[in-house]
């Protein structure tokens, strides 16, 4: 039998197919477990310092579009915001990476925040890093690039 350009192309098509599909399998099941992630820490910020300290990891390190950062003690003392739509956020754009216990999320999120009683953009661009402890997603660190008012 003598192989044509189509039967290679077809051929080539096929191979990539099969190994392509499990990779997009595993990018649907990282981005949803990345929603997840970011989704429990939003409502841990919603939440207040009590909701918002287990979920982070002992390293953690926010910061923030206007220069100010801190560490968790910080965070948790003074710099958890406050969400006022709770539930109700929009995630979207969103992209998971993974590497052993660790996970990078960008996002875009919309929700209705004030921080320090200043307002923040409704809809920016967020940062998470998570690090996996004892099974579940801590966050290690949070880059916030919303403006404050």
């Amino acid at each position: 039998m003598r192989l044509t350009t189509a039967h290679v192309a077809f051929a080539l098509a096929l191979g990539l197919a099969t190994i392509t599909a499990p990779a997009l399998a595993d990018d649907h099941k990282m981005t949803e477990e990345g929603r997840a992630a970011v989704s429990a820490f939003v409502a841990g910020v919603h939440g207040g310092p009590d909701a918002i300290a287990p979920l982070l990891a002992p390293e953690y390190q926010i910061m923030r579009s206007n220069g100010v950062g801190y560490g968790r003690a910080g965070y948790i003392e003074h710099g958890v915001g406050t969400v006022k739509s709770g539930p109700d956020f929009a995630l979207d754009e969103l992209v998971a990476t993974q590497e052993d216990d660790v996970m990078v999320v960008r996002y875009m999120l919309s929700v209705e925040e004030t921080i320090q009683g200043k307002t923040v953009a409704k809809r920016a661009p967020r940062l998470t890093v998570f690090r996996k402890i004892d099974g579940q997603w801590k966050v290690v660190a949070h880059g916030n690039f919303a403006s404050i008012e």
